[in-house]
């Protein structure tokens, strides 16, 4: 259990602020292999062009890192020829880790105010996850005899055991709510698409204000995203595009919009279990309002065309469909923000936007609203 939590935490945690004076990283791992008294030991990301940020040598165990970081992120130390990794936050502060050869990801690792963070949220996890017995209800998952109930009892216990992570990460981030840790938890737990542009202004200002974040490239892609979300605010013209649909015929959204009071843009694919899970309410929504002026317009994500082609057959989704095959690198799909699936946009005849990412639970009253 421990294991799996310092992995987890490493990949998908935080990050501490800068302090502008770099890192340095002091390592001493015990063991007989034959490596640790002279091999060869990696500091690595997860950029899969480029994932050596540096090198150095093992001398009977001890090794060490220095340098500077801009972005403070999970890094990764590898000793060549010895399994496992050792995760490490990255930032620009004093860091030991203290290893055995044997267990390398659960290596004691200290030093810097975002690893001290996550350390804290570990231990956390960690008895959490002896609290609820995670590895037990893991195991009733695995299991392909578990009845429905067994599944249905042991997602309720999960589910609390997630609430009760989040509030140990939400009680950890309020003590610094403008801290790499707090800004890299937006990022990587996509957090950011479900904010407002208000949020994501008020978000982006309080980073910006402070010196040692000039340059990070989590709060450029948060201030991008901003941007691109400003940019299709209500009261925007609709963004115009032209995807082929199944039969390779282009269909131009500026050219289909007018045939409608209300054109709903489904940004879903074959392959997305809750857009197929949503897809027999959205049939039902569209018979019942179709007749009242309201289109719809499928942009998928998909890059099969056979399973594309498939899934509007199976679903009985009789609109116009669109696409241009290329997964989430979808050019509609990038012009849209579009980071999660099912998401739409409602434009009116004009292709003004009145409406995005509504709710299924609200889809129907937002019909009733703009349909008048």
């Amino acid at each position: 259990m421990k294991k799996f939590l310092i992995i987890c935490a490493a990949a998908a945690l935080a990050a501490s602020c800068g302090s502008g004076n770099g890192y340095t990283i002091k390592g001493t791992v015990t063991g007989d292999s034959d490596q640790l008294v002279s091999g060869t030991v990696y500091l690595m990301n997860n950029d899969s062009k480029n994932p050596i940020r540096d090198t150095a040598e093992v001398i009977n165990g001890k090794f060490t890192f220095a340098g500077t970081v801009q972005t403070p992120e999970p890094y990764f130390i590898r000793i060549e020829g010895i399994t496992g990794f050792v995760p490490i936050f990255l930032e620009n502060a004093q860091v030991t880790v203290n290893g055995v050869d044997t267990l390398l990801a659960e290596a004691e690792v200290t030093g810097g105010p975002t690893q001290t963070k996550i350390n804290r949220y570990n231990a956390a996890v960690e008895a959490l996850g002896e609290k609820y017995a995670v590895e037990d209800l893991m195991k009733i998952l695995r299991n392909a005899e578990a009845s429905e109930e067994e599944r249905d009892s042991v997602m309720e216990v999960y589910g609390k055991f997630q609430e009760e992570m989040e509030a140990a990460k939400d009680a950890i981030v309020a003590e610094d709510p403008v801290s790499d840790f707090a800004l890299y938890f937006i990022i990587q737990g996509d957090e950011y698409y479900y904010m407002d542009v208000d949020t994501l202004t008020q978000i982006v200002e309080a980073y910006s204000a402070i010196p040692a974040f000039e340059g990070n490239k989590f709060l450029g892609m948060l201030d991008e995203f901003r941007q691109k979300e400003q940019a299709l605010s209500v009261g925007a013209k609709a963004p115009d595009f032209t995807l082929n649909d199944p039969d390779g015929k282009p269909v131009t959204l500026s050219e289909f919009y007018p045939k409608g009071k209300v054109t709903m843009i489904d940004f879903w694919a074959s392959w997305c279990g809750p857009c197929r899970a949503f897809n027999p309410t959205l049939v039902e929504i569209y018979n019942k309002y179709h007749k009242l002026g309201f289109e719809i317009i499928g942009v998928s994500l998909d890059r099969d065309h056979e399973s594309w082609v498939k899934g509007i057959e199976d679903d009985k989704l009789t609109w116009t469909h669109v696409s241009d095959l290329k997964f989430w690198q979808s050019e509609a799909a990038k012009l849209y923000n579009v980071s999660f699936i099912p998401q739409n946009t409602f434009v009116d005849a004009e292709g003004n936007i009145i409406g995005r990412k509504v709710s299924e639970e609200d889809l129907e009253s937002f019909l009733e609203e703009h349909l008048k």
